[in-house]
Formats: C-alpha cells, structure tokens, sequence
C-alpha cells in the first residue's frame, strides 16, 4: 500500500494528503459513526509515512471535530456532516491569511443568500425563536452588555441560516463562523456600533417575517457592508490584532 500512495504526498505537506485522505474514506462510508479507526501503524504502512505524521494528522481530525481521540482506546469517528467535511477550508483561509475585505465579501454573498432563503422558508416556530432571541439582544443592550451581544450576534446569524434551509449555505456559513466570531467580537466592542447592529437585527427580522426575499437580502447586506466598514475604520484607528490583516 506504501507505493500506492507515496506519489500523492508531494504537492501539498504529508499530513495535509493523509488528513484529506481520511476524511474521504468517512465520506464514503469506508468509516462510520462511531467506529474506531485502525490503529496508527495500519496507515504508516498504507501511506508510507512516519508514525509523527499519522499522530500530527490524527490531532488536526480531531481538532477538526471528525474523530475523538480516547487515551488509552483509540481514535473513534463521530458524527459526520457536510459542515464537518468543509472544515479543511477553514483551515486554508487561516493559513493563507485573507484580510478583512475577503472573508466580510464572502460573508456577504453567504448571508445575504441566507437571509433571502430564510424569507422564503421559515416557518412561524422558527420565526418566533427568532423573535424570542431579539428579545434577549434587546435586553443585553438596555444592560450595556456588549460581551453576551456578541453571542447572541453569532447566534443570530447561525439561526437565520439554519432557517435558509439549504445544507451548502449554511455549512458555509459554519465554516466561516469562527473566523467571524473574532471579527464580530472585535467590531462590536462600541456601544453606539451595538446600538446600530441591534437595528439592523430587527429589520432583518421584519423582512423574513413578511416574507419578503428581496428585502432581508438587502437589508442584510448593508449589515454586512457596515460592520465591515466600521470594523476596518476601528483598526485603522486604533491598530488591529496581529492575526488581522487590514487592508487599507
């Protein structure tokens, strides 16, 4: 088996090929729920690496969430979903460093995507869930509670694209997530932009509740747009994190 797969780890680091590699055999059912992979020397020799590599590889699975590693047990697989299997593409906007402008660009068109599905299929329980989660950044807000709006925020947003019923968008919109959480956290950090986003919030939530697709596309994307603006405007002025790229 070693042959069979030494060519393949050239392009790209051994552990990225034998990460991808694996999360392939999940996907086609090679490994289900709840098994127990093989031990680390079966793919040492299947893929011709070293043990360090299948160890390097079995921890970023299981930071990935795919698998559980159990000292002492083994490395069982867990509940697979599309959102699991596009958890390598977080990992590729972090390492390649995108600034500001790309991941809120994409946020946009996912979002805005999201918001005009939620329009179109939500149902009045989850229109009511969501009126009840307002409630709560209503409350948060009158307390000056800028920590627990940022949960509610990513909250917020994770619902509507639930509600969007549609797999890919939401699963990206889960991939992205938690590089937005640390951008929403940061462009939050102002009252007056809380107060802001709070309004933004409710139109967003009128239009789903009128069912109007057209209108919770666009008011969500001048959501998107201003936090961006604003996010890049705070850093401008004050100096960003180093793990944040500003484009000027």
């Amino acid at each position: 088996m070693a042959g069979k797969k030494s060519g393949m780890l050239q392009a790209k680091t051994k552990c990225d090929i034998v990460v991808e590699e694996i999360l392939s055999m999940i996907s086609r059912g090679e490994y289900s729920e709840n098994e127990k992979l093989p031990p680390e020397h079966y793919f040492v020799d299947y893929f011709g690496v070293s043990r360090v590599t299948i160890r390097e590889s079995f921890k970023k699975l299981n930071m990935l969430g795919v698998v559980t590693i159990k000292q002492g047990e083994g490395t069982f697989v867990n509940r697979i979903d599309f959102g699991t299997m596009m958890k390598p593409l977080f990992s590729a906007i972090v390492l390649d460093n995108l600034g500001i402008s790309q991941i809120y660009d994409a946020r946009l068109f996912v979002e805005s995507g999201n918001a005009r599905l939620a329009a179109r299929n939500r149902t009045e329980e989850e229109l009511e869930n969501l009126d009840d989660l307002l409630r709560k950044m209503r409350e948060v807000v009158n307390h000056k509670d800028t920590n627990r709006f940022n949960q509610l925020d990513i909250l917020f947003h994770e619902m509507i694209g639930e509600m969007s019923r549609n797999h890919i968008m939401s699963a990206t919109y889960k991939t992205i997530k938690d590089i937005l959480k640390n951008y929403i956290t940061q462009s939050n950090l102002s009252f007056s932009t809380v107060e802001s986003s709070l309004l933004q919030h409710i139109e967003i939530v009128e239009a789903i509740r009128e069912h109007n697709e057209e209108k919770a596309r666009i008011v969500m994307e001048n959501h998107v747009e201003q936090r961006k603006l604003a996010l890049i405007k705070q850093f401008n002025e004050e100096g960003a994190p180093d793990y944040i790229k500003v484009e000027s």
